[in-house]
Formats: C-alpha cells, sequence, structure tokens
C-alpha cells in the first residue's frame, strides 16, 4: 500500500483525497469542541475514510475493463438495495427526519441512494459510449437515459429522499444538453423545467395546499416557505439556518473560535461550510474554495487524456458533474440562497455512506489516471522500439504480430509494434 501512495501517478490525485480527508476531520472536531461535545463523530469519520481509502486502494487491483463489464450487474443491484427499503421491517429501514432511506445494522447504518448515484453515473456511462447510442437520433437518446435516470428517482422519492431525487433530475439535464444536438430540444425540455419550478415557488406562496395533492410533504413545503419568508417561521424551520447564517458573520474576515451559543441540527452535514466561515473566516472560506476548483481541473486533465467517447471519458465526466452538485447544493444552502434539502458536501460532510460512495467514485478515477500512464509509458516504449528498428527486419509474408527474428542478436522479439499494439487493445 505503501507503494501505492509513493507512486507520483497516484499521489498527483491522492493529495487531494488526503487533503480533504483532514479538512473533513478538522471541522469535525472543532464543530464538536464548539458544541461542547465529545469526539465521537470525529473517531467514526477517521473510520470512514481508513474504509474508504481501503476501497480506493482495492479498485486498483481491477482493470477498467472489468468495471466497465459489470456495470450492468451493479446498476442492477443499485435498485434491488433501493426497491429492499420498502419490503424490509420498519426496524431495520427506520424513517429518519421523514424519510425512509437508511439500512439500519445496528453498528451502521447504508444509504443506498448514495451507491445508487454512483451505479448511475456508471451506466449511463456504459450507454453513451456506444455507437449505437451516438447514431440514434435526439428522442430516442434522451428516452433512453431517461429510463436509466427516473428508475432510481422515483424509487428515492418515493423513499421522501428529496435531495438526492434531485440528483438525477440534475443528471439528466446536464445529459440532455451533452448528447442533444438540436438546439429546439433543449429550448423544450429546459423551458419545462423552469415553468415547473415557478409552478412550485408561485404554489408554495399562495395555494400551498395544491402542492399536497401532488406528493409534496408537509415539511417540504415549510422548508420551501420558510426560505421565501424566514421571518414568518423564526421559531421553527428558520430557525437553524437563521443560527448559520449568524455564524458565518460572526466569522469575519479571519475566523473565531468562539464556541456556539446554541447547538445547531446537522451542523456536521448538511451546514459544515458554516464551521468553515466561522472559525477560518472569508479567507479560509476562499482557500478552501480554491483546493476544491483545483481539483475539479485536475479530474478534467484527467479526462482530457482519455480517448473521448470511451468508458472512461464520460465516467470522469459525470463524475465531476456529482461532485460539482453535491458541493455547491451543500454551499447554496448554507448561505440559504436555495432551501435546504439535505445534500452532503462530498468528502467534507460527516456520514459514511456519502464518503464511501463518493471515494468509490475517486478510486475508479485514480484508476483510470494509472491506465493512462501505464499506456503513454507502453507508447513511449514502442515509439523507441520503432526507431530502433526498420522495417526491413520484420520477415515477408509474415503477420505483423509474430515475433521478429534479430539476426544481429539471435533473439526473437515478441513485442508488438505500436499500431498493431493500438489496435489490439481496443479490441480487447
Amino acid at each position: 500500500m505503501l507503494n501505492f501512495i509513493k507512486n507520483k501517478v497516484n499521489l498527483s490525485i491522492l493529495i487531494f483525497y488526503f487533503m480533504f480527508a483532514f479538512s473533513s476531520l478538522v471541522l469535525i472536531a472543532l464543530a464538536e469542541y464548539n458544541n461542547g461535545l465529545t469526539p465521537t463523530l470525529f473517531l467514526k469519520q477517521f473510520v470512514f475514510y481508513l474504509i474508504g481509502f481501503g476501497i480506493i486502494y482495492i479498485l486498483q487491483k481491477i482493470p477498467v475493463d472489468l468495471i466497465e463489464r459489470f456495470t450492468i450487474g451493479i446498476y442492477l443491484f443499485s435498485l434491488v438495495l433501493l426497491v429492499g427499503i420498502f419490503l424490509v421491517p420498519n426496524s431495520m429501514a427506520p424513517i429518519v427526519n421523514g424519510a425512509r432511506s437508511w439500512y439500519n445494522f445496528g453498528l451502521f447504518t447504508i444509504q443506498p441512494s448514495e451507491f445508487a448515484k454512483v451505479a448511475t453515473i456508471a451506466m449511463i456511462s456504459l450507454l453513451i459510449k456506444e455507437q449505437s447510442f451516438r447514431d440514434n437520433s435526439d428522442p430516442i437518446k434522451l428516452l433512453k437515459i431517461l429510463l436509466i435516470v427516473s428508475i432510481p428517482f422515483i424509487l428515492v422519492l418515493k423513499e421522501n429522499d428529496l435531495g438526492n431525487g434531485l440528483f438525477f433530475i440534475y443528471l439528466f439535464l446536464g445529459l440532455v444538453f451533452l448528447v442533444s444536438t438540436h438546439k429546439k430540444t433543449l429550448l423544450n425540455i429546459y423551458s419545462v423545467v423552469l415553468v415547473v419550478l415557478a409552478t412550485i415557488i408561485l404554489g408554495a406562496l399562495y395555494f400551498p395546499s395544491l402542492l399536497s395533492l401532488v406528493g409534496l410533504k408537509g415539511y417540504q413545503l415549510k422548508r420551501i416557505l420558510s426560505w421565501l419568508n424566514p421571518e414568518a417561521y423564526s421559531l421553527d424551520y428558520s430557525y437553524q439556518i437563521t443560527q448559520v447564517l449568524s455564524e458565518i458573520k460572526t466569522g469575519g474576515l479571519t475566523g473565531t473560535f468562539v464556541k456556539n451559543k446554541t447547538y445547531i441540527d446537522e451542523q456536521f452535514n448538511d451546514f459544515i461550510f458554516s464551521i468553515v466561515a466561522k472559525n477560518f473566516g472569508f479567507i479560509g472560506a476562499a482557500i478552501f474554495l480554491t483546493i476544491f476548483f483545483i481539483f475539479i481541473l485536475r479530474l478534467f486533465n484527467i479526462m482530457k487524456k482519455c480517448e473521448q467517447g470511451n468508458y472512461s471519458y464520460y465516467f470522469i465526466l459525470l463524475a465531476i458533474c456529482s461532485f460539482c452538485f453535491s458541493f455547491f447544493i451543500n454551499i447554496f444552502s448554507t448561505l440559504s440562497i436555495i432551501p435546504v434539502i439535505g445534500i452532503s458536501m462530498p468528502f467534507i460532510s460527516y456520514g459514511g455512506s456519502s464518503l464511501i460512495a463518493n471515494s468509490i467514485l475517486f478510486g475508479i478515477i485514480v484508476k483510470i489516471n494509472a491506465t493512462i500512464h501505464e499506456e503513454y509509458l507502453e507508447d513511449e516504449y514502442y515509439e523507441n522500439y520503432e526507431d530502433e528498428y526498420d522495417e526491413a527486419q520484420y520477415i515477408d509474408d509474415s503477420h505483423p504480430l509474430d515475433p521478429v527474428y534479430d539476426n544481429n542478436n539471435n533473439n526473437y522479439y515478441e513485442e508488438e509494434p505500436q499500431q498493431y499494439r493500438r489496435s489490439k487493445r481496443k479490441r480487447e
């Protein structure tokens, strides 16, 4: 494992995982200290990070082609986990914060929606890389994507997990932009989305009872209303966000480590950015955001090295979308730019399921990066090989992949010329 970490190629991206781990543990420790709590969550998060890193290490033993081959099975298994929530006893899947979205195994809990997001990203990557998909018209393309995305979306929404449900809508809208070749299609879909959002906001203000008829729960409606009119709900639904915004203001430019006057529920998860702003101020928050932007740019750099249109290319692209969605939704909720919808910050917020799911995405990206580097070294080697041996050395009437006999050294060269090696790799 130590050699895995010391490898410069791996370390160039693993360094971000270590920085996120350090940041998460420090922020959780500060939150527990500021609220006069024992460091229980700190220790649990530390264990979660050990498990997450172990998963990253294991994923390096698995070829990317094998992950791609089992993608459909992984996707179907994630759906089984989502359906299982409704089949197990209430004691095994209790209602938490109005949502029944967790398996409770006593010593630990699992949120299947987090793993469903990873599986859906992999499944979409497998779909859109196919040439048959690219040759289809816009309606067929969008229907295929809609089918893959809508199944986990409906199941997650049925669990009353609106936050994670919105991820699948966001993923679909992003894919519409990515695969659609007609501006009219884009305009129509996005127009419908804007109309729906406007209807929900206006309905919450003037016709709240009607929204319950379309499945919006009472507490979800009040979250929207408290966001639109925080003063009217200052004693209940707006209380949390009011305290959070007060903490952020307290941080000022350089931050303060003064203990909280009141306990903020879910500060370790939904409002963890407030811990950054309070303890390290505007400067600390700016540095925190900068690190994340550099991380995203690093992922884009890896993506550009992939062959455009293959599985790895789309997997990294959609993983970037996933990280950005969770990161910015969490911050926007904390700053009350949007209503609080219960989205954790990737790698930073407390929580085992979210961290391990994101670690899986991270681990596959690390593997893709290592594979790209290995192929680059192979290409470099065979370029030197071709410069050293000219075409006259190859036996006439022989297959290009057959061993080549060298009259000078009396040795057989079993290496394949670069152009044939590349074509063979693509076939495999």
